[in-house]
């Protein structure tokens, strides 16, 4: 009995090294087969996060559904307008008689859309009535303007107390610094500044190429005179389009509230006003002071131009009847029209001969 009891002791212990050993083999193969599908679990979830961040081109999908709304709508011709293989939505619409005046096109303002309830939506049904047919159009989005460069303050310790020598050394060294930063800092901020008037160029150049593009939509439209017209920020770009030839006939522009494009690199309203040699109205009916100042700076510049076909009015918008509230800008820029363009065009009856009258006749 004696010599059992040690055996048993033995053959327990040698049992429970090898359990063991047997469990550190296999350690490393499932700590392997633990990080494969870590891993594996990381990479799947990278992909679905990369898929997640993909942003959505919201100006596009705004189109598309005013597209889709307006679909059924019989009076209104939905027209997609190629930009460099990108589409526009213009909205075009009959005049509501036989022989048309002519043809408005609208330049909705930036961050609108073709169909804009405030002022564009009124404007493209409404003049149909009184015989214009009207084509408004959706301005692709401006560049984004360059990030600008970080710059961070020269690192000072507060707690050092210098000297007026010290002082006097530490300025002349922070001068060559400042110096040396400045050279730094015009190296680098020159590419980005070249970028974005590059970027800026590209888009006035879209810009003409759209008005082109819609200017074909209405090869056939009935009637000789042409509108543009630019309503708030579009109006730089509607002046823009305009004036690449202003020379063709039958054709006016008309700036409703313009606004000037809030970009150094854009072209500058008030400079174009200055050199435009043909017809120019300029609409405005804000009260608010800074848009009363931009309408005087506009006036005077136009005056300094000695363009006499530049006309500036200020349209109201009160109405005392509520039922004609919808119809106020429409019916004062008909009138507008009547009177500055349709009345202008047509040829002067000839005057009036005296004949003598003879006996017997």
């Amino acid at each position: 009995m004696k010599l059992i009891k040690p055996l048993i002791f033995t053959l327990f212990i040698s049992s429970a090294m090898g359990s063991a050993i047997s469990f550190a083999a296999d350690l490393p193969t499932a700590e392997k087969n633990g990080a494969e599908s870590s891993d594996s679990s990381a990479s799947n979830n990278s992909e679905a996060n990369s898929a997640d961040r993909m942003v959505p081109d919201f100006s596009q999908q705004q189109q598309e559904d005013l597209a889709l709304a307006l679909a059924h709508n019989i009076e209104t011709e939905v027209i997609w307008l190629d930009l460099n293989g990108q589409k526009q939505l213009a909205l075009l619409q009959q005049a509501a008689t036989a022989t048309p005046a002519g043809t408005v096109m609208i330049f909705s303002d930036q961050s609108t859309s073709a169909d804009w309830p405030a002022i564009v939506h009124p404007l493209r049904t409404q003049l149909t009535k009184f015989g214009w047919n009207t084509l408004s159009i959706t301005l692709p989005d401006l560049p984004p303007p360059p990030i600008p460069k970080r710059t961070l303050p020269t690192l000072q310790d507060r707690k050092q107390i210098q000297t007026p020598t010290d002082a006097a050394n530490s300025q002349t060294t922070e001068t060559a610094q400042s110096t040396d930063q400045k050279n730094v800092k015009t190296e680098v901020s020159n590419p980005d500044s070249a970028s974005a008037a590059e970027k800026m160029k590209e888009y006035q150049k879209s810009i003409s190429e759209l008005g082109q593009d819609a200017a074909k939509q209405l090869a056939d439209a009935k009637g000789d005179l042409k509108i543009i017209l630019g309503v708030g920020e579009s109006a730089t770009w509607a002046m823009h389009y305009f004036m690449q030839d202003e020379t063709q006939a039958n054709r006016f522009l008309v700036l409703l509230d313009p606004t000037p494009v809030m970009n150094e690199n854009a072209p500058n309203l008030l400079q174009m006003i200055t050199e435009i040699k043909a017809p120019v109205i300029d609409l405005w009916f804000s009260n608010n002071s800074y848009k009363q100042e931009r309408a005087t700076l506009r006036k005077r510049a136009a005056s300094r131009s000695g363009n006499k076909e530049y006309r500036q009015f200020r349209l109201n918008q009160q109405s005392n009847d509520p039922r004609r509230e919808p119809l106020w800008l429409t019916r004062q820029l008909r009138g507008i029209l009547k009177t500055y363009i349709l009345t202008a065009e047509q040829p002067e009856a000839p005057a009036a001969q005296a004949i003598e009258l003879t006996p017997g006749q």
